[in-house]
């Protein structure tokens, strides 16, 4: 049974958390239908990283470094960027094929959590509790209002599936409990605990968070009576120690994101508006679309009371203007930040975010709502003229940003759905003024329930989309029985890597548990990146990929396995090893070990005459002995029309093929002969493989654009690629032993030159030949590489994550010292005490 007392805090919690498991069971959510809730990274990356944590925590696996993510990573670093929230630890009562299921129910309770975390707020910010120790009645309704628009806000709504932000999202009204505890009660263990967890759950939103509290703080200080130097000093020095907490995460993570594409941004040098302030306001209508792309428009809906709220905030008599101005400039500066390139690029810690816009914008929610209660709490100092004059700027407001504003980003429905909502606001609030007092209680349950149905149709509308988990799941048991089958025909015979051809995401590997060549990450290496570009191979900021591998790249990165839906695969460069229900296996029959030699003159001369991707990769097998190009154009017909492109195949042969201009993100390849291929992600230019074609096949390059796209044919010359390959295999390193964070092998080197290792020339990688620790000379500044001389040498890599040991030290200091700062403050506070204690005595005597 629930108490009397505790009913309100649950009801916080399960207003939300009901709406929500509705919303689910609507849109057919497992068990309730086929779909599930993965929607953008958390379909790409957070499902992956969940798996590949869970696998770890199974296995007993290095929470250190992952060989299941690209050509390998720092695992450290992706924990503390995408899994650090504490609750992640429960997956491991989580059986496998559920992970979905786990990282459905995280979300729902820390949705739910955020109308409990801001309930709480309420009732110590605004004094709830009377002096009977009970909640005013009066105010509890209005307070489930508000946390439920703080847990179902437009920037939830938008980013509820960004499993990592949740956890600060629920946080920061605790957070924010515990600054005024801090400043007002001189008490610090809530606001040290609440965001050092916050800081360790994920540093990104933190910095925002940070942001925010020092301009809150500058608040608290100018408006407290007394003791300002010390609430100053108390405000640094817990900061400092729960920032310092974690360290043991945030120094890893800071060594590894300055090698990736993440570091390359730098402060704007010039001003830059992205929009217009009112055009901007649009964002905070009900059921407009959440954005999520590159055009920086905030998500900003928290009901459509609060636009009516805000103007009575600035009219009520009972508020003060010392309390109005500071909140109502707090207001505008977010709305600035938002549109300015140079705020915006400060809010998001000194860097331009990918997409997934306006991060901030919790905290903007968090002070319009807070706004919007406290006029509530001062209902006595709305007039009714103040309600007039509210809806009408409410209105006009949302007409100008309808106007002004993108109906791509903010339809013109949305605008005159929300202008509906405002008046029925505005009639409900100006019926509570002129009605007897006993309609009023009936009055306040309907406001009640338009604001909460308000709230849930939005979320409805906006948030938690679904996806096929059918689709997602489908191949989990056949690839497990596939990948079997490949531990199977290796025989113990060295390492290898997997790719998929039809992969899902770009973190397959993680999903399903093997060793790839393919990473979709924040933290991924550059350098990595880099280098597959220029072997003509799928490379971004934040990611690289198989795709576009040939022959020589593939077999350098040792890709031995190919796992794929096509049936008519098999070449001279592939065989066929077995098959589960329609998925198919395929052994590259190019592959190298994971070390093999390369001379020094060759490295230097490819890395130097690299000029376009073609001529790069053709550079590279002649610097390994190759006569000729590897890659030649083709004499080939074609005839292009509109979404369809038609290549005629004059002479039998393996082709690729690239492409002029191409803005279609998706590339269909089928040839006469029944073999076809969907290639995706197409505008990230790489090449694309044709198969082999005997002359007079045709082949078609369909794209949904409807496209005229022009192709340049290249044909594979094998005795080129052969020499070049098997130079490479002349001298290979013998693998002896390997776990997460080693390698042990042997090389006997008959003809001096560089070990390349197809592993990521990380820095927390320590290279050992025949004892002795040795600097790492990095392949193309991406792989690790060694100069060896003639003879027999005895190879070994060890791993450890940069900072962390540093960073452990770093956070148990802090966290002693924390624990010493409360010991000293209870023993003064001890000391006074008994001191008070003895001058009453003596006033008695």
């Amino acid at each position: 049974m629930v108490s009397h007392r505790s009913f309100p805090y649950v009801m916080a919690f399960l207003m939300p958390f009901i709406i929500c498991v509705v919303i689910c069971i609507g849109n057919g959510v497992y068990p309730f239908g086929d779909n599930c809730i993965l929607h953008i990274d958390m379909y790409h990356q957070y499902c992956p990283f969940f798996t590949e944590f869970l696998h770890k925590l199974r296995t007993g696996g290095s929470l250190q470094y992952s060989w299941n993510l690209g050509l390998g990573s720092d695992f450290v670093s992706l924990y503390a960027y995408y899994l650090a929230s504490p609750l992640n630890f429960l997956i491991v009562l989580c059986p496998k094929h559920y992970v979905i299921e786990f990282m459905t129910i995280l979300v729902l309770a820390k949705i739910a959590l955020c109308g409990l975390t801001f309930f709480l707020f309420l009732k110590y910010h605004f004094h709830l509790i009377g002096k009977d120790s009970k909640l005013h009645k009066n105010q509890v309704i209005p307070a489930l209002v508000f946390s439920t628009a703080y847990a179902l806000s437009g920037f939830v709504a938008a980013y509820s599936w960004d499993i990592m932000w949740m956890d600060c999202i629920l946080l920061f009204p605790l957070i924010m409990v515990g600054l005024e505890k801090l400043v007002r009660e001189q008490k610090p263990g809530l606001y040290f605990v609440t965001l050092a967890l916050s800081v360790f759950a994920n540093y990104y939103i933190s910095i925002m968070i940070c942001i925010f509290l020092v301009f809150y703080f500058i608040l608290l200080f100018f408006t407290q009576k007394g003791g300002k130097l010390k609430a100053f000093l108390r405000f640094a020095w817990y900061s400092l120690l729960a920032g310092s907490v974690s360290m043991v995460l945030l120094l890893p993570e800071i060594a590894v994101l300055s090698a990736s594409g993440s570091a390359e941004d730098s402060f704007p040098k010039t001003l830059e508006w992205y929009f217009s302030v009112i055009a901007e306001l649009g964002r905070a209508a009900a059921v407009t679309t959440s954005y999520t792309g590159n055009d920086h428009w905030p998500n900003l809906y928290a009901g459509a009371f609060t636009l009516v709220l805000v103007w009575l905030y600035v009219l009520n008599r009972r508020i003060s203007w010392k309390e109005k101005v500071p909140r109502m400039l707090m207001l505008v500066f977010f709305l600035v930040s938002f549109a300015d390139n140079q705020l915006d690029y400060i809010w998001h810690g000194m860097h331009f975010p990918q997409a997934l816009p306006g991060r901030q914008s919790f905290l903007y929610i968090f002070v319009l709502l807070v706004m919007g209660f406290a006029t509530i709490r001062k209902w006595k100092g709305t007039r009714r003229w103040h309600i007039i004059i509210a809806v009408l700027a409410a209105l006009t407001l949302m007409v100008l940003s309808g106007y002004y504003g993108d109906e791509l980003v903010t339809e013109y429905m949305a605008v005159v759905i929300t202008m509906l909502f405002i008046l029925v606001y505005g009639i409900l609030l100006l019926l509570l003024k002129i009605a007897p007092k006993k309609m009023r209680i009936a009055l306040r349950e309907a406001a009640f329930c338009v604001a909460i149905a308000e709230l849930a149709v939005n979320m409805a509308v906006t948030g938690l989309g679904v996806t096929s988990r059918v689709a997602y799941t489908d191949k989990q048991g056949y690839y497990e029985d596939l990948l079997q089958q490949a531990k199977e025909d290796n025989r113990n015979d060295g390492f290898y890597r997997v790719e998929d051809s039809g992969r899902k995401t770009k973190n397959d590997d993680s999903l399903y548990g093997y060793r790839s060549a393919t990473i979709f990450s924040s933290l991924m290496n550059l350098d990595v990146s880099h280098l597959f570009q220029s072997l003509y191979m799928e490379g971004g900021k934040n990611f690289y990929c198989y795709n576009g591998a040939s022959p020589l790249p593939s077999a350098m990165f040792s890709v031995k396995y190919m796992l794929s839906s096509n049936p008519v695969d098999e070449s001279p460069l592939r065989t066929l090893v077995g098959s589960s229900n329609g998925n198919y296996l395929y052994r590259n029959n190019y592959c190298l070990p994971l070390g093999y030699m390369m001379s020094e003159k060759a490295i230097k001369g490819w890395e130097s005459s690299m000029l376009d991707r073609i001529g790069s990769l053709n550079s590279l097998a002649q610097q390994l002995g190759a006569k000729g190009d590897m890659l030649y154009p083709a004499t080939c017909t074609q005839s292009q029309a509109a979404g369809d492109t038609t290549i005629d195949i004059s002479e039998d042969g393996y082709y690729y093929a690239d492409y002029v201009t191409c803005n279609a993100d998706s590339l269909t390849v089928s040839r006469d002969d029944g073999w076809t291929q969907q290639y995706g992600k197409t505008t990230h230019r790489y090449l694309l493989d044709l198969g082999e074609c005997k002359a007079g096949t045709k082949v078609h390059i369909t794209n949904l654009n409807a496209e005229t796209i022009e192709y340049h044919v290249y044909r594979l010359n094998f005795k080129a690629m052969c020499t070049a390959y098997e130079t490479l295999s002349e001298q290979t390193m013998s693998l002896e032993k390997m776990t997460d964070r080693r390698i042990v092998g042997s090389i006997d080197v008959r003809q001096a030159g560089r070990l390349i290792l197809s592993v990521p020339a990380d820095e927390g990688w320590s290279l050992y030949v025949d004892g002795k620790k040795t600097k790492i000379k990095p392949f193309a500044d991406a792989l690790i590489g060694v100069h060896l001389k003639e003879g027999t040498h005895k190879i070994e890599l060890r791993y450890t994550t940069p900072g962390v040991q540093i960073g452990a030290a770093i956070s148990i200091a802090a966290l002693l010292l924390f624990l010493f700062s409360m010991w000293i403050r209870y023993k003064i506070r001890g000391k006074y005490g008994e001191k008070m204690h003895q001058h009453r005595r003596t006033d008695v005597q």
